[in-house]
């Protein structure tokens, strides 16, 4: 199927302008995902979203979900639930219960000063209210001294768990999106998701890319807290994966053919192999 067939197909919808980290709604045969609500007012604009733009009842989502558990992509979950159905659910990684529970701390970012200014003046481009900067709590900061903070503003009987710490690959066929599978990508954090469909041809890839420009390829996100792991995700999925489309957790989609993962570049790695051969 040629490029323009595998659009035809699209199932997600990048919801415009909801603050520092980009959402996502993911149309299955039952119902919708909201992946990644950072903010209030970004719960709010993927509310509006199902109304308007997809005709649909706000009560037809089915699950909200994150891409990992950080702050500006956890941060309006409590207040989307608020918005939707009794029926709605949080559906994480089953290594989310391990912080939630106390058994696990979120693992601590490094290369700060390195990445923060830029990515926050990306991101900033995607502000539109003061609802967007406004989070539910405190859980999901990846610092010493706060990363112990996990509490959610809502019950964890609203929440659903799959996978474990051995598998790579999970189907979310048991929640009614069987075309979808959760990939383990660590290296931004050590819960780090993908979502992939490889019958759209379309990558939710979180914060393991991030692309700054308007027509770019897109970039290895250089804030994690492994370069090595990061560096092994991606090529995991480079040899495991063709996506057509890629929806970064910062910036702008990222599309063309089956070669649109390749493309995507490793600062860092590029930078560690030029000081090499020197």
């Amino acid at each position: 199927m040629g490029a323009a067939g595998i659009r035809d197909l699209q199932r997600v919808h990048p919801v415009p302008n909801t603050g520092f980290a980009r959402a996502y709604l993911i149309e299955g045969d039952e119902g919708l995902m909201a992946v990644d609500v950072g903010s209030i007012g970004c719960a709010q604009d993927i509310a509006d979203y199902i109304h308007h733009n997809l005709s649909r009842p706000v009560d037809d989502l089915r699950y909200i979900t994150a891409t990992h558990f950080h702050i500006d992509h956890i941060g309006g979950i409590g207040h989307l639930l608020s918005l939707s159905s009794p029926r709605t659910r949080v559906l994480f990684h089953a290594m989310i219960e391990d912080y939630l529970t106390g058994k696990k701390k979120i693992s601590v970012i490094r290369n700060w000063f390195v990445s923060i200014p830029s990515a926050t003046m990306v991101s900033a481009r995607y502000l539109r209210r003061f609802s967007h900067l406004a989070v539910e709590s405190l859980a999901g900061i990846p610092l010493p001294g706060l990363r112990g903070i996990v509490r959610l503003p809502f019950s964890t009987d609203r929440i659903s768990y799959f996978g474990d710490a051995d598998e790579t690959d999970s189907s979310l066929g048991d929640f009614g999106f069987g075309e979808w599978n959760a990939v383990r990508t660590p290296g931004h954090t050590e819960d780090s998701l993908c979502f992939y469909n490889g019958r759209t041809a379309e990558l939710i890839s979180g914060d393991l890319i991030v692309n700054v420009s308007p027509d770019g390829t897109g970039e290895v996100n250089r804030f994690c807290w492994s370069r090595e792991r990061i560096r092994a995700s991606y090529e995991y999925l480079c040899g495991t994966i063709n996506p057509a489309r890629i929806y970064p957790g910062h910036g702008e989609v990222i599309t063309g053919d089956a070669r649109t993962l390749s493309q995507v570049r490793d600062v860092a790695h590029e930078r560690k192999a030029r000081s090499l051969s020197n």
